[in-house]
């Protein structure tokens, strides 16, 4: 019986320190509230963002296209996103067109945990001319 325990007890320990995942889903509509599917979601962490300000044609961290729900999935492996920090301030941006001008960028930024799930909204309104 004793080995039982000690044996369950280091299943659970190891199940207890297992690298999880970070995982964070973007939702995207459009000007009237329904989903926006096949839109590309361009990821930014915060490094990549900081030179993303100064010129929209910087290359995004990672890019997923909303499925058929109007949603891309970003999964972030603790080992790669969290090794050295326990959370991360990502941004998540909706870019058509680019350059110096004649382009449109949405976008929203959210502190993402080690192991935890976060949801984020996009709305692509359209601005006058």
């Amino acid at each position: 019986m004793k080995n039982i325990v000690i044996l369950l007890s280091a299943m659970l320990f190891m199940v207890a320190c297992e690298k999880k995942e970070a995982k964070v889903v973007v939702s995207v509509y459009d000007e009237n509230g329904k989903i926006a599917t096949g839109v590309p979601v361009k990821m930014y962490n915060e490094k990549d963002y900081k030179v993303f300000e100064k010129d929209n044609l910087t290359l995004p961290t990672a890019i997923i296209q909303t499925n058929e729900s109007g949603m891309a999935t970003f999964v972030l492996p603790r080992e790669e996103w969290f090794a050295t920090q326990s959370q991360r301030f990502l941004t998540f941006v909706i870019q058509e067109g680019g350059g110096p001008d004649n382009y449109q960028i949405w976008s929203s930024g959210k502190t993402v945990e080690a192991g935890k799930a976060v949801k984020v909204e996009i709305r692509l309104t359209q601005f006058p001319n």
